[in-house]
């Protein structure tokens, strides 16, 4: 069998900004949710770049790109674009149906 190879992926590799825990703090149900609107609508900051690279390793998992750096990349586009926030407003209409 072959080697495994692993690598460090780091945020500055992926075009994102390094951050502090405390940054990425959250809160309660309401102010969790205002966290992710404000994210989707275009918020900018270190919670972005979170949801990003989460976004990003979900789509290269379902082979929507190659590399995590893409995946950032189709991930920011989903947000600027409204795509995302769309989403979102069906996911709770249809949970709430």
């Amino acid at each position: 069998g072959g080697q495994v190879k692993s690598y460090e992926v780091t945020p500055e590799a992926l075009g994102l900004q390094r951050a502090e825990a405390g940054a990425l703090a959250g809160g309660d149900a309401d102010e969790n949710a205002a966290i992710l609107r404000a994210v989707l609508g275009g918020e900018k900051g270190p919670r972005r770049d979170v949801v990003l690279l989460n976004a990003a390793a979900a789509i290269v998992a379902g082979d929507g790109a190659l590399t995590l750096a893409e995946g950032v990349g189709r991930a920011a586009e989903a947000i600027d674009s409204g795509r995302a926030t769309g989403c979102l407003d069906s996911l709770i209409e249809v949970s709430q149906g």
